[in-house]
């Protein structure tokens, strides 16, 4: 279930390819991480049969952008460097908020994005929505037929 996330991980890669990416919420809460960087959470909204062999998955994400702190005076110590989030933006919506992820098998469909910007950071969620292939189960083969009537049983 966490192809969602590792496809996350990897559009986030590709178009910030020297951010930080956390996944563990127990280091990300304790603020054990160096900025900027971005925390990536995944949750799972719903899982439906959408054909025999594949389930729907739709989940919500979060993107927690940290900003980093400038450091070029003293008296911009500790100040916030807002993060140009343009290039991810763009890069979703060149791909119409579709991704296609080669290395994880899945293409994710979006939803526009909500932002919520804080003082040091920018969260951005999105619901989107991929299909999961299900093995399919093998059913055993019915070779023999035998048919009752009235308590006997008939041969064809």
């Amino acid at each position: 279930m966490d192809k969602g996330l590792k496809s996350w991980a990897e559009i986030v890669r590709l178009v910030y390819p020297d951010l930080t990416i956390l996944r563990d919420k127990t280091q990300w809460l304790a603020g054990n991480f160096d900025t900027p960087s971005v925390f990536i959470e995944t949750d799972l909204v719903s899982d439906k049969t959408h054909t025999p062999c594949a389930d729907r998955i739709v989940e919500d994400v979060g993107l927690v952008f940290h900003f980093d702190k400038e450091r070029v005076t003293e008296e911009d110590e500790g100040e916030p460097i807002p993060f140009d989030l343009e290039p991810l933006f763009t890069f979703l919506r060149q791909k119409r908020f579709c991704y296609a992820s080669k290395r994880f098998g899945v293409a994710l469909v979006m939803e526009p994005p909500r932002n919520r910007p804080e003082k040091d950071r920018i969260e951005v969620t999105f619901r989107y929505s991929y299909l999961l292939a299900v093995p399919k189960v093998p059913v055993p083969k019915i070779n023999e037929f035998r048919i009752g009537y009235e308590g006997k049983e008939l041969t064809p």
